[in-house]
């Protein structure tokens, strides 16, 4: 299990995490999601055998965001 940190732009309200909440949630191979509609990111847990880091992404950006793997 992989646990992934991205940085979401153009999310700004409510809506806007539940619907990237939803849809990840829903993506196959992905276990948790919480989104921290206050800081613009969503961290995922997922089994790397079923999703990767790139599918999150396009996940993201079907929903009009774009998500970018977090760098400290």
């Amino acid at each position: 299990m992989k646990k992934a940190e991205y940085d979401v732009l153009g999310m700004h309200c409510v809506s806007c995490s539940t619907a990237i909440s939803k849809l990840l949630s829903k993506t196959k191979g992905v276990s948790d999601v919480e989104v921290i509609l206050a800081e613009s990111k969503v961290l995922v847990s997922y089994d790397e055998t079923l999703v990767n880091d790139q599918k999150i992404v396009e996940q993201v950006g079907r929903l009009g965001y774009k998500a970018v793997e977090h760098k400290e």
